[in-house]
């Protein structure tokens, strides 16, 4: 189309030697920052795990419309790992200084996880936290936190039955064993059969 009106105007404007060819209509859109572009939608395309999101979204909505879960009885739950001490890389020196230390408790290294969650009602439920040793603490504890050792620090078939048991059990319409639906994360897949059991009879409420 430019090629075209380019050729329509040379004749108009009585221009003789005008060749029109795709060489200069390349070179013409080069000059004035014309490019060709292949026609989208009304939105680029989403990322692959965006649309796998909304594809679990879409099957959790299935769920509940077909087993009728109360919106309270929906819960998310996640297991974030954390450093006892996170220093700032600023510090206060005088000037001119070329060698800058930075004094830390030496546990910036140290790792340990909380396990959080949350119900669809907007409930807060306790964290667990899951410390890398193999014996409990022995300090006292706050009210409403609870304590797994590992020797990894992190989430196993213990610590999960803890965490049902003392938390899971223990949310708004827990004891009243309604059915529930639980989203974890991926750490799930590494759990032992009884394990999966234990959490299959928290969720249909058929636990003794």
């Amino acid at each position: 189309m430019i090629l075209i009106e380019a050729r329509r105007l040379a004749i108009e404007m009585s221009i003789t030697d005008f060749a029109g060819t795709t060489l200069w209509c390349e070179r013409f859109m080069g000059r004035n920052g014309l490019c060709v572009h292949t026609k989208t939608t009304i939105a680029q395309k989403l990322p692959r795990e965006y649309e796998r999101n909304i594809k679990f979204h879409k099957y959790v909505i299935h769920l509940r419309k077909k087993l009728c879960f109360e919106i309270g009885q929906l819960g998310n739950m996640d297991e974030v790992p954390l450093m006892f001490d996170v220093p700032s890389n600023k510090t206060v020196d005088v000037k001119g200084a070329k060698t800058i230390m930075i004094k830390t408790s030496a546990n910036e290294k140290t790792l340990y996880a909380v396990v959080l969650a949350c119900c669809a009602d907007g409930t807060k439920l306790p964290p667990l936290l899951i410390f890398k040793r193999k014996m409990l603490p022995k300090d006292v504890i706050p009210h409403r936190i609870y304590v797994h050792v590992h020797s990894k620090g992190w989430m196993d078939g213990e610590g999960m039955k803890l965490w049902l048991e003392k938390v899971w059990s223990k949310r708004p319409g827990g004891l009243l064993k309604k059915p529930s639906l639980l989203r974890q994360d991926i750490f799930i897949t590494f759990l032992s059969q009884s394990s999966f059991s234990v959490i299959l009879a928290y969720l249909t409420g058929k636990t003794a």
